[in-house]
Parts: structure tokens; C-alpha cells; sequence
């Protein structure tokens, strides 16, 4: 449907102009009228109808249906389309500019509303138009209710409906309840949506329109039947709690298919939403079969605000265990600004949606997976054999050293009683590392578990090292390589197994060659791993893994079947516990797992099958005979991806066959090809079998698979030469390998296989290689910039970038830039050129032949060096290069599940010349460390210079020091700055709320003593007030000189250049409002303590210092507001009284005072007072310290008041001060009520006794003067006050 023909040109409403000269609303709207009957019947129309708040108007444009991005529902996303959008705003409409822009109708000057007629008529056009499709109706002020019921009611085509309703009369509840009736009525509305309505008025509308939300009686047919998405945009200051509750309980209940929801904020404020909330939204889709897609991506980034006990990690796995087969939502996006990591929950979304099985029956598994783990000769294959004799199921190696070492991965099946088991035997030389994290389940969900074995015994080339060359003492391990060993396969088991708050791995620690070992030394051998597990292992996993351990089974001789016996039973125990509380499984799949264990009994030599002959096996299953064909089709797929998830087939959806026996592909096929010792130095024709870039050539491949190449370390076969072209294409879905075009002449066609890198680099592997670029700049190049950043796990103790990682990125590389012959690949290096841009990608390491645990603690490094703008640089290193990784890591086929990445950014001292790892291994500053550090320095309520835009972060001798805004790039610096500001506009906005409750309490009218407006308190600059000029002056600066380039991404960093020196200016503007209101509350206080705190007429006589607060005796000052238990004595402090600024002294030495019952009731109304003047200063002075606006405390007293301050929720009384909600209404009631004169009396006796006989000068550094203007009242100051007193000849020394 386009939006005109020939005969009506794009734009053709505008030729409906109303008149310049129009004297009535009759001719205003006379255009319109004929527009709605002149358009074409193959066009569709939007419409805006506005109530208010300064003129109605009413809009008409045509829609487009081929404009991509100008449907009035895409540009409701758009921030810029809602500015325009404020009930006092205006700007473009959805529909382009130009000639598409609307036409739109206004009352006749001086009249600023259609009357009740007109807008009748307007709604009768309105409704009889039979190709408006798009309706808006914004109301900002009083409308007749039946105007938009009647307009609702007799609408036929509108299909999309915004409604904004700010405010509509008194009445305004009732109004929005008839509306949300009316759309519910609408037959054709399809999409509604909401837009920024008065608070409160959405779960109104919405409890109204879906009335199965609010009822759970009502039946959801009675909801609104054609409409399918609903678009809910909100603002203000935060993201109301009942909004929330709304949005929950709409999720759970409603019909719709679509559900969007943006948070526009044009004013200041933080959303209320935790993840826990977020874990609240993913509860609440459990079950909804109707609801298809929720996006929250336009939630703003800060929105979800993590509290400190929630852990990236431990969220991730909560929305991840939602994620299963009652959860129906087939697209969700997460807001934008979750870090990356949870962009594996989206992609869980997207393969749960594709399953073609949902709501076929559910059983509990039968069977469960063992993986066997662990170093060369641990025992693995023994106690596989071992386990076997016991059942029987395969034929017995005549004696024990006769057993072969595993080559890739075997597979053994048994069947115990309680469980069926398939034990997977993973190869434990180190060649084979990389290729068992792709079999390693990624969730343990189906019964999965562990056994890692253990030696104690040291040895060499499988022989057991024996002391002294004696053959019957061996050489046990050390604790510490014992736990080195345990710790590399346990962070190794981690990485590969998704992130799971309710599954976690289950390892079984099983130690083997005790044997060898006196009868003395078994003792010591079992306290020290018993030692090493429990007090190490399980503290540092218990959070990721669950660890079984028990001395009972635990150590076993492998050889024996009563050794073992008790190790297999606990095995079943396990299992038959984990197949009980584990999720269930579909029954379909268990079928067709059946039928294939068959089928490879029966068929040994067919280990890979065409999907129709899979197709054809699945018939056979009970659940699946009554199917149609497409249905089969379907379903067959499916199952295929479900057995590839649970290790039992290797399948992908590009494959036209299955493999039906992963083993026969792990240890005859890759087994075979990782076997073969140094392929980069062994010959064929004299030509090595893999390259220097890591390629095999394909007829040597085939030789490889049927055996008729073979150098002594690989057995013969015959059979799977037929196959290799299918054998590739799994490879190549695994990232195992990337075949090369044969017409490539850089490599002569091949498969480029990366495995074979680490056989060429063996001799080097421990040295630090050293990297360069590939083209040096010439002194005519104009280099622009060098970027550097690392790529590695956040967990660094429990997880690992495993072997198989790097490889699989190596080969990504090669897909994503196939086309571009500068793409290098050697050993643990990528080097790329690409459109003017040089990246070197560097795995750096432990990674040596000569340790055991190759890449334990790896990372990624990358290097660019570019000839581009630094914001196109960092836009594709973000995206192109970082992504990629990314991507990989967390892809659900050949990632790591189980790690979480972070990034760091690299000295760019080392990147012009990049030089070894070594040099750049502390060089590196992580990416949120940088921005908190940032963040402290930019605090406004704490820094010494407040918002400072010059952070310089020091590195390591001697890597010197960067400015921050260049180490992160403009376009995080500017979200950054953003980020700080909004939220220091909300405690501004908060601070302000804070005074102006005090102004309510204790607004005074100051006397004669000092002039009204204060000005004379603060003569210094405000501190505060000067840094936030010069910060907005540095951001103009950014935009006069930074950005000249006219790239988009330079555009972007300009936009929020704009949008951060508007908002500080905004900033700016309040602090001086509220730095103005805090002078004047603080004078008025200074000046009127007795009247705040009801001093007796006695007292204001001033015969002894009236402000007294008690602190805990000892270094640390602590505010006493209680006398709590223990408690013996206190500190006495006295404040200044000073007319201008009330405060306490510092390095004061007060005098201790030995609490007694009676001494403590005496001093009762002090404690009060102490405590009502310390929380004043906090509510008006203490705020003011902390942001460093004005000098209403002295320096050093800055740290006392705030330890003061915090020091009060402490104690028994409880206070809201570290809220900053302490004044006297809002004190406790033994804090805030009057007291009684008689104890006011007793109190100052007690204090004039006390007091009596010590120098107040000399412990409290007060003295008694009498200001010499004014009432010329008395009071006590501090030794300073008294001396500028004097010295300006505004006071005189009265003596007490």
C-alpha cells in the first residue's frame, strides 16, 4: 500500500494548506475537511489529534510504507521524535521533512481552542475517512469525556493507535478508565501506543484495556482481541515501582504477541529497576504461550542498577536457568546498557525459540554422562576398562600396560542398575586439550558429571619416577602440583559448562597410584589432599562447581574391581539423584537415542548417516509415527540439535548428514590428524605435511584418514576416505578448521587447520616472541593513532580462555576477512590489514612444552595502528575485532559458556613499538577500574577538585601516565561524563528537596546583628561552582576542535558533546540555587539556635557554652546519641556558637566525663541538642562540605562533620541521616520533644558544675565575647572567630 499514486505525488496533503489570512476556524479546518475525502484509496493517512496545553491542533500526513524508519511506530522509539513531545514542546513530526511533513490546523488567533462543535465535526471527518490508519490524540488539558469515546468508538481502520494523556479536568481517573474501555472495543487496532501519560494513569488505562490483568477471574478473550503490540513509553524522574508491578503482571496475563517498553527521561532522575527486577520480568514469561517478543533494549542504560549483592555472574545464570521449556518468548532484547555478558541470555532466547519440540511430553532422563579428566597416565583408560570388566561390554586388554593411550576422545557405555552410563574418556596429552571443550556439555542439565583423576605419583614418559633410581620408592607429587593440576582441569570444566545458578557441574575427585606409596606415608599422602580439597578447592569453586570427595572412594587402584567398586556405586548415586531433580527431557528424544544405540550396534561401520536415513530412524520412535511429513521434517531437526546438545550426535542445521557416533569422530578422525608427531616438521614429497600457516593439503588428508600415510603414531584404517569431504564440513562448523578456495594462490587450496601452529612453535613456545607491524609508517604517513586493548577473563581464579579458544577465533578471523590477503595467521598470533587499519591479535601466557598446563592464564591482546580517524578506529576495533572475539566466546556451538570477558586498555607507550607480552603484561589498566576511578575523582559530594575532567592514570614504572579521556576514546568519555552528571543532577535535585524541608521547619527572619542576604558568609569563590564552569568550557572547546571530521561516528560524539554541556549547564544553574538557599539557611540557623533548640532563657544568657555533643573516647570520633552496654565514659566537645557559622572545633580536646545513671540524665538535654545541631549541619553545612560549595565549615573539620554524621545510623536511635533526611521533625520522639524546663534547669546546673573549675579556653578552645553591633549578644566561638573578631572590631572578650 503506498501512500499515493500518480496522480497524487508524495506530499500530496500539503496542496491541503489552511488559509494565512483565515479569520475563522471554519476556514482552518475547510482544507481539512477536503484532504480527507480528496486522498486516493490506495493510501493510508495518520492523523494527530491535540487537546492543549497552549493550542489545539489537528495533523494530516500520508504514510509511506516504503520509508524505512519514518512509520509514526518506529520514530515513538526515536529520543529526538519525544523532545518535541513536551506538553509546551514542538518540533518535526514522524512523517520526513520537506515536502512530507504534515499540514497542520490551528485555531484562528486569538483563540487558542476549537470549540465543542468543531471538534465534533472534526471527529465526525475523522471517523467516516475509510484509509486513516494511524491515529494520535494527545490531551494536555480539558476535553469532554464523550468527545474520545465517541471518536474511539466509530473509528473502522485504525489500525495504530499513540495516546498521550497528560491531564483532562478533575475528573481525570474516570476519564482514562472510559478511554482504556473504548480502545477495547476498537475491532481493527492492532498496535497501541502509550506515551509518556501523567504518572499514574497507566495502570489505569491498562488495568481497564486488559482487564484479565487486574482480574484474575476474567477470562483473557475479553481482553482487546485484535490488538497484537502494545509500545509503552514512559519519563520522568525514575521508573516507578508500580509501573513495574503494571508491566509484571501484563507480561503474565495479557494476549499480546509484542511488547516494547522505553524509559524517555527529559528530566533528571535514576530508574528504580534492580536485576532483580530483571529476574522478575524472565519468572514472569514462564508459561505465557502468547507473547513473542519483549524488547527493553530503549530502557535507559542506566535503568538496571546492580546493588552490591548482585554478581554479573550469578544473574546471568538465574536468566539463563528460566530459560527452558515453559518459556515461549521467541526474540527478547535486553536494555542496552546490561554489559555484554548478557547477551548470551538473548541468544538462549533465540535457540529456545527455534525448538522445534515445545509441547511434545516431558520425561526424566535415563542416562547419564561421565567425563573422564584429567593428565596423561592418570588412570582414565584403566579405570574406563576397569569399569567395563565389571559389566562386560567390550573385550578385555590382556594386561594393564598393554593399554594404549587415548587419542582424542573414547566412549564407553555401561549399564549399572540405578543408571545408564556413558563414560567419555578424554585424551589427556596436551595436543588433544583443544578439542574437548567442544565435547565438554555445555549444561549439566541432562545428568552430566565428572570424574577427575589424579596421580600422586610423579612421572616421565608413563614411567613412574623412583628415588634415587631405587624401583620401589617413588617420587610422590607435592601439595602445591597437586593443586596445580586439580585447579587447571577444574577452571578448565568451569569455562565449558553454561552459566547456572541451580546446575552446577558435578566433579568427582578421584585419586589414583596410592599404591606406590609405604604403608608409613598413606597417612600423610590422604591428610594432605583431603587438606588441599577442603580448604582450597572447595572455598575458591563452591560457587561455580560442586565438588564430590570422600576417603572411602576417593583413592582407588584403577586395576581393581573392589577398588573401584565403591567410586562406581556413588557414581550412581549421583546420577540417579541428578536424573531425579534435573530437568526433564523430551520423551522423543530418548526414544530416537534408543533406536541410534541400536542402530551403531548394528551398524558399526556406518559411523555417519544422511538426514534422511536420520529421518527415517526417527519414524520408528512411538512419538513421532502419527506426524504429517513437514511436521517430521521439522521435528527430526530438532531432535538432531537436541542430541547434539547432550553429546550424543554431532549435527548442524547446514549438515545433510549425522554423525551417529561422536567417539569414531573424536578419537579415529581428529585422534588420527592430532596424532601425527610435529606434522610441521614431518615430510610428505618431500614437502611438509602442514606449512608454515598451519595448511594441510587435502589429498593428504584423505591419505592421513584411510592410513596409506601414516609415521608409526597412527593406526590404519581404511573407510573414511569416502567420507572426507562431510569430515571437513564438521570440522568447519566446529571452527575446527577453514577450507581455503583452490584458487587462492597465497596457499594452493587446503584446510587451514590452527591445531598444527603449536607443533611448529614447540621449540620456541617458552621464549617471548616478539611482534611487529607488518608495514612500517613512512615519515609522509600521516599515522593518526595507536589503540590497544586486552581481552580476558573476569574470573580470573576459577576460569580459563582455553586451548581450543584461540584456535576457533584464528579460524573466524579467516572466514570474516577470506577476501583480504593480508590476513596472517601463525602460532597464537592474528595479524591483519584492513582498509587503512593494522591489527596485530596476540594470545599472551603461561604457554610452554615445558608445563603441563599450556594457556592456564592466558589473555588476549590487540594492537591497532591506523591511518583513520581515532573515532572510525575505535568503532571497528569495538565491533570488527573485539566483537569477533566476543562472539565467539559466547556462541552457543564453539564458545566458552562459562566466561565472562573484560576488557582493558593497553599503555600506549607500548603499541608504536609492541615488543614481547612480558613487557606489556602490567601495562594494562581494566576498562571499569579506570571509569571508577574516574568516577571517585569526579564525585561532587567528596573531591577535593570536583568535577575534574583531567584524570591522569599512572602506570607501572616505567610506564608514565595518560590522560583518562584519551585512554577510553570520545565516545565512552562523553557517556561517561553523562553518566556522572545525571547522576550528580539527581543528588542535586535531592539536595534541593533536603533544604527546602528545612526552609518549612526552620525558616527565621534573620536580625539586625548581619546583613539579610548573606552575602558576606562565603567571600571565597565557590569551589564547586568554578570547577563546573571550567569543565562546560572544556566541553565547548571539544566541539570547536575535536570534531571536524565528518565520519558518523565523530557526529555522535558531537551530539552527546551537546547534550552533556546542556546538562551541566542545567547542573550549574541549580548548585547555585542551592548553594544561595544553603547560605541563608545556615545564617538563619547560626543566628537562631536558641530558638531551634529551646534553650532556656538562662542558657541564652550564655554563662556556658550551649552546644555540647558527646563522642566516643579513642582515636576515631564517634557521635553518642545512646548509652549502650560497655559503655563507661565520653568525650565532652563543645561547638563554636558563631553568629555566621555554627561548627565544631577542631583538634578540640574536650574532657572525658564518667558515665553513671545520674551523670548521663543530667546531661540528657544536651545529648539532644548535640544531636539535633550535628544533624542540621549535616542537612544544610554537611551536604555543602561534600560538594565543596562554599566554606561553610572550616577545612580540616570537613572529615569530623562527616564522621560525625555517618557515626549517628549507628547507634541505638535510629536515624535516616546517611539519607540526608535528619531535621527536627523528622528526629526520633526522645530527640525532637520539648523538654521539660525543670530538666533544662537540672541539665544546666549539671553542665555549670561540670564545667566549673576547668578552662574552657584551654580544652575546648572556646571563649566568651560579645559581638559589638546589633542586640550585641553574647556568645562562645572558637580561638579563630575570636581573633578575627578582634581584629575586625566586631566582638570584645567578656570574661565568664
Amino acid at each position: 500500500m503506498e501512500d499515493c499514486d500518480r496522480l497524487h505525488p508524495p506530499g500530496w496533503w500539503r496542496q491541503f494548506k489552511p488559509p494565512d489570512d483565515a479569520e475563522s476556524n471554519e476556514e482552518v479546518l475547510r482544507p481539512f475537511y477536503a484532504a480527507l475525502e480528496a486522498c486516493p484509496p490506495d493510501t493510508k493517512l495518520h492523523c494527530g489529534l491535540k487537546f492543549g496545553p497552549d493550542w489545539d491542533s489537528v495533523e494530516l500526513s500520508g504514510i509511506d510504507k516504503n520509508a524505512q524508519g519514518q512509520s509514526y511506530w518506529d520514530q515513538c522509539k526515536v529520543d529526538k521524535y519525544f523532545h518535541s513531545y513536551r506538553p509546551h514542546g514542538s518540533g518535526a513530526r514522524p512523517h520526513g521533512s520537506g515536502a512530507r511533513q504534515p499540514m497542520i490546523y490551528k485555531p484562528v488567533y486569538p483563540s487558542e481552542e476549537f470549540s465543542g462543535e468543531e471538534w465534533a465535526s472534526i471527529v465526525n471527518a475523522v471517523t467516516k475517512c475509510p484509509v486513516l490508519e494511524e491515529l494520535e490524540i494527545q490531551v494536555f488539558g480539558y476535553i469532554d469525556f464523550t468527545t474520545i469515546e465517541d471518536l474511539l468508538s466509530r473509528l473502522s481502520a485504525v489500525r495504530v493507535l499513540g495516546l498521550r494523556i497528560w491531564e483532562s479536568g478533575d475528573n481525570l481517573d474516570a476519564f482514562v478508565a472510559e478511554v482504556g474501555k473504548s480502545i477495547r472495543k476498537m475491532k481493527t487496532l492492532e498496535r497501541l501506543v502509550l506515551i509518556q501519560n501523567y504518572e499514574g494513569l497507566h495502570k489505569i488505562l491498562l488495568e481497564h484495556l486488559f482487564p484479565s490483568v487486574s482480574s484474575p477471574s476474567v477470562s483473557q478473550t475479553e481482553d482487546q482481541s485484535m490488538l497484537e503490540e502494545l509500545l509503552w513509553i514512559y519519563a520522568g524522574e525514575s521508573a516507578p515501582k508500580h509501573l513495574y508491578e503494571v508491566f509484571i503482571t501484563l507480561l503474565r496475563d495479557s494476549r499480546l504477541k509484542t511488547i516494547e517498553l522505553c524509559n524517555r527521561r527529559y528530566g533528571y532522575g535514576n530508574g528504580v529497576w534492580s536485576y532483580m527486577d530483571l529476574i522478575g520480568v524472565f519468572k514472569s514469561l514462564q508459561g505465557n504461550k502468547h507473547l513473542k517478543k519483549l524488547d527493553m533494549k530503549r530502557l535507559s542504560s542506566n535503568l538496571i542498577n546492580p546493588s552490591e549483592k548482585d554478581g554479573t555472574n550469578e544473574i546471568v545464570g538465574k536468566l539463563l536457568d528460566l530459560v527452558g521449556h515453559d518459556f515461549y518468548v521467541e526474540e527478547i532484547y535486553l536494555p542496552s546498557g546490561l554489559p555484554d555478558e548478557f547477551r548470551r541470555v538473548e541468544t538462549q532466547v533465540r535457540k529456545n525459540a527455534a525448538d522445534g519440540l515445545k509441547g511434545m511430553e516431558l520425561i526424566n532422563p535415563e542416562s547419564s554422562r561421565v567425563f573422564l579428566c584429567g593428565l596423561p597416565y592418570a588412570g582414565k583408560t584403566q579405570l574406563r576398562t576397569t569399569f567395563g570388566k565389571e559389566h562386560a561390554l567390550f573385550k578385555l586388554l590382556k594386561r594393564h600396560k598393554d593399554i594404549p593411550r587415548t587419542s582424542g576422545i573414547e566412549v564407553t557405555n555401561i549399564d549399572a542398575r540405578v543408571a545408564k552410563f556413558s563414560f567419555w574418556d578424554f585424551g589427556g596429552q596436551v595436543d588433544y586439550h583443544f578439542l574437548h571443550d567442544l565435547f565438554i556439555p555445555s549444561s549439566c542439565e541432562s545428568g552430566g558429571s565428572f570424574v577427575l583423576l589424579c596421580s600422586l605419583v610423579a612421572k616421565e614418559g608413563g614411567m613412574v619416577i623412583f628415588k634415587d633410581g631405587r624401583k620401589k620408592i617413588a617420587t610422590f607429587k607435592g601439595p602445591d602440583a597437586v593443586e596445580e593440576e586439580l585447579v587447571y582441569w577444574l577452571r578448565f570444566i568451569v569455562s565449558n559448562s553454561k552459566i547456572s545458578e541451580k546446575f552446577k557441574p558435578l566433579i568427582t575427585l578421584v585419586f589414583t597410584h596410592l599404591d606406590f606409596a609405604s604403608k608409613g606415608e598413606i597417612a600423610s599422602i590422604k591428610k594432605s589432599v583431603e587438606d588441599i580439597v577442603g580448604l582450597k578447592l572447595k572455598p575458591k569453586f563452591g560457587n561455580s562447581i560442586q565438588i564430590s570427595f570422600g576417603p572411602g572412594w576417593s583413592f582407588i587402584d584403577a586395576r581393581s574391581k573392589e577398588s573401584v567398586k565403591p567410586l562406581l556405586q556413588g557414581l550412581a548415586d549421583n546420577a540417579q539423584k541428578m536424573l531425579e531433580d534435573g530437568p526433564r527431557v523430551y520423551r522423543v528424544c530418548v526414544e530416537v537415542d534408543e533406536i541410534l544405540m541400536q542402530w551403531n550396534k548394528d551398524n558399526p561401520q556406518r559411523p555417519l548417516i544422511t538426514m534422511s536415513e536420520f529421518e527415517d530412524l526417527c519414524k520408528r520412535s512411538p512419538s513421532i509415527r502419527s506426524k504429517i511429513q513437514k511436521q517430521v521434517q521439522d521435528m527430526c531437526t530438532a531432535i538432531a540439535l537436541a542430541l547434539h546438545d547432550s553429546g550424543n550426535v554431532i549435527y548442524f542445521e547446514n549438515l545433510n548428514f549425522v554423525v551417529v557416533r561422536p567417539n569414531w569422530f573424536c578419537h579415529d578422525i581428529m585422534g588420527r590428524i592430532l596424532s601425527l608427531d610435529a606434522m610441521s616438521a614431518t615430510l610428505y614429497k618431500g614437502k611438509r605435511v602442514a606449512d608454515e600457516n598451519g595448511f594441510v593439503k587435502t589429498e593428504l588428508l584423505k591419505q592421513i584418514l584411510d592410513g596409506t600415510y601414516h609415521d608409526g603414531s597412527i593406526l590404519t584404517k581404511g573407510k573414511e576416505v569416502e567420507l572426507v569431504e562431510d569430515l571437513v564440513q564438521v570440522m568447519k562448523e566446529m571452527n575446527l578448521c577453514y577450507e581455503v578456495a583452490a584458487q587462492d594462490r597465497r596457499y594452493d587450496g587446503g584446510l587451514f587447520i590452527p591445531a598444527t601452529l603449536r607443533n611448529k612453535a614447540e621449540l620456541g613456545m617458552d621464549e617471548d616472541k616478539m611482534i611487529k607491524w607488518q608495514v612500517e609508517p613512512s615519515c609522509s604517513d600521516q599515522l593518526l593513532c595507536y589503540l590497544g586493548y586486552r581481552l580476558e577473563c573476569e574470573d580470573e581464579e576459577r576460569t580459563v580462555l582455553t586451548q581450543g579458544f584461540f584456535p576457533r577465533v584464528q579460524v573466524e578471523f579467516m572466514k570474516q576477512f577470506r577476501s583480504n590477503v593480508n590476513c596472517v595467521v601463525k602460532h597464537n598470533i592474528i595479524s591483519l590489514r584492513y582498509d587503512g587499519i593494522e591489527v596485530i591479535v596476540e594470545y599472551c601466557g603461561k604457554s610452554t612444552p615445558k608445563q603441563t598446563f599450556d594457556q592456564m592464564d592466558g589473555y588476549i591482546d590487540v594492537l591497532v595502528k591506523s591511518f583513520k580517524s581515532k573515532a572510525e578506529t575505535l568503532v571497528f576495533t569495538k565491533m570488527r575485532v573485539m566483537g569477533l572475539i566476543k562472539d565467539v566466546c559466547y556462541s552457543a556451538n564453539i564458545g566458552c559458556p562459562g566466561v565472562l570477558l573484560e576488557e582493558s586498555i593497553l599503555n600506549p607507550k607500548y603499541l608504536e613499538k609492541p615488543l614481547g607480552m612480558r613487557d606489556r603484561k602490567n601495562q594494562a589498566i581494566k576498562v571499569k577500574d579506570l571509569i571508577q576511578a574516574v568516577k571517585s575523582k569526579f564525585d561532587m559530594f567528596g573531591s577535593e577538585e570536583p568535577f575534574n575532567l583531567d584524570y591522569y592514570h599512572e602506570w607501572p614504572s616505567p610506564g608514565g601516565h595518560h590522560k583518562a579521556e584519551e585512554l577510553l576514546g570520545d565516545d565512552e568519555w562523553q557517556g561517561l561524563i553523562h553518566e556522572c552528571c545525571e547522576r550528580f543532577a539527581v543528588k542535586v535535585n535531592k539536595q534541593h528537596q533536603a533544604l527546602e524541608e528545612v526552609k518549612a521547619e526552620v525558616s527565621l527572619q534573620p536580625d539586625d546583628d548581619q546583613p539579610k542576604d548573606g552575602s558576606n558568609v562565603d567571600t571565597n569563590e565557590n569551589d564547586f561552582t568554578s570547577s563546573l564552569h571550567k569543565a562546560i568550557a572544556q566541553l565547548k572547546e571539544h566541539v570547536n576542535h575535536r570534531f571536524d571530521a565528518v565520519d558518523e561516528s565523530s557526529r555522535q560524539i558531537s551530539e552527546k558533546l551537546d547534550k552533556n554541556i546542556i546538562l551541566s549547564k542545567r547542573i550549574s544553574e541549580q548548585v547555585e540555587e542551592n548553594s544561595k538557599l544553603q547560605r541563608k539557611l545556615f545564617l538563619d540557623i547560626s543566628r537562631n539556635m536558641e530558638k531551634v533548640m529551646d534553650f532556656s532563657i538562662h542558657l541564652q544568657q550564655c554563662r556556658v557554652p550551649r552546644l555540647m555533643y558527646f563522642t566516643a573516647a579513642g582515636k576515631v570520633s564517634r557521635l553518642i546519641t545512646s548509652v549502650v552496654p560497655g559503655l563507661k565514659s565520653v568525650q565532652v566537645h563543645l561547638m563554636c556558637e558563631h553568629i555566621e557559622r555554627i561548627h565544631v572545633v577542631t583538634e578540640q580536646k574536650g574532657c572525658e566525663l564518667l558515665l553513671s545513671s545520674e551523670h548521663f540524665q543530667s546531661a540528657l538535654p544536651y545529648v539532644i541538642w548535640g544531636v539535633r545541631a550535628i544533624s542540621l549541619l549535616v542537612k544544610i553545612g554537611g551536604i555543602a562540605i561534600g560538594a565543596g560549595v562554599g566554606s561553610l565549615v572550616e577545612g580540616t573539620e570537613r572529615e569530623l562533620i562527616k564522621g560525625l554524621a555517618r557515626a549517628i545510623p549507628l547507634n541505638a536511635i535510629p536515624s535516616n541521616l546517611d539519607k540526608g533526611c535528619v531535621t527536627r521533625t523528622l528526629l526520633p520522639e526522645d530527640l525532637k520533644a520539648s523538654i521539660p524546663v525543670e530538666k533544662q534547669k537540672a541539665a544546666e546546673q549539671w553542665l555549670v558544675d561540670f564545667l566549673s573549675g576547668k578552662s574552657i579556653p584551654g580544652l575546648f578552645d572556646l571563649h566568651r565575647i560579645r559581638y559589638t553591633c546589633g542586640s550585641k549578644r553574647l556568645a562562645w566561638v572558637c580561638g579563630k572567630h575570636k581573633r578575627d573578631g578582634e581584629r575586625d572590631k566586631t566582638m570584645e572578650i567578656v570574661p565568664a
